[in-house]
């Protein structure tokens, strides 16, 4: 397949078997790069995808879970285009985000989507295996939880302020009407708004949107206790 390789069981070249149940996925412009995180990984008993761009990735993305190492700049698109196309299709993998530039508001932006790391290149080796290893032994439930509401502010952060305003009254059991007499706009518009809102949030009922509200304020109130 153009743009990826994918591990064996085995490395042909150092004999070293995957051994650990995480599967890492490298996506990253550079060949070099690629070529020598494969190694590092690999050595460390991960298996390993590598992607030469945002796009090959993206293409494959039913394939992808475990972990995504991405570079913010990719020559195709941002890596933070990478992340948020993995939280709108809900892919289950956690997010590492690598730059060689000191971008702080990039790295804000990617902790806030729910990246659990951003390192600078050039990497620290036993730093990034000390974290694939700590991902993998927080798979645990609440872990996954606690990634999934995060997941859920981000989807939230796609509505407009319109749509926010629909759905905090869809939320509270008002009926489309009383939405639109409270915002002064018609039934109609406030059915269009929630068609959308439905669409943004993969919701596929309204038990389903509320839950994806709940845990999405949970998570917003719970960072504003944390900072």
């Amino acid at each position: 397949m153009g743009g990826i390789q994918t591990d064996s069981s085995t490395d042909e070249s150092t004999g070293n078997r995957v051994k650990n149940d995480l599967h890492v996925h490298i996506v990253d412009d550079d060949a070099s790069v690629r070529e020598s995180l494969k190694a590092l990984i690999r050595a460390a008993g991960y298996g390993v995808t590598c992607y030469a761009s945002g796009k090959s990735l993206i293409d494959h993305i039913d394939t992808v879970s475990g972990c995504v190492i991405v570079d913010l700049r990719l020559a195709d698109m941002d890596g933070l285009v990478v992340q948020r196309t993995l939280i709108q299709e809900q892919v289950d993998a956690d997010v590492i985000i690598m730059s060689a530039y000191g971008d702080i508001a990039h790295a804000v932006e990617a902790m806030r989507l729910g990246a659990v790391d951003f390192v600078e290149k050039p990497f620290d080796p036993e730093t990034l295996i000390d974290r694939l290893a700590t991902l993998e032994k927080a798979s645990d439930d609440a872990t996954r939880l606690q990634r999934d509401a995060r997941q859920r502010a981000a989807l939230i952060d796609t509505l407009t302020p319109r749509e926010k305003q629909v759905l905090s009254g869809i939320v509270d059991g008002q009926a489309n009407k009383e939405v639109a007499a409270a915002l002064g706009i018609s039934a109609r518009t406030v059915e269009t708004h929630r068609v959308h809102i439905m669409q943004k949030l993969q919701a596929n009922s309204l038990a389903h949107l509320v839950r994806i509200w709940i845990e999405a304020t949970a998570h917003h109130e719970q960072a504003l206790d944390t900072d």
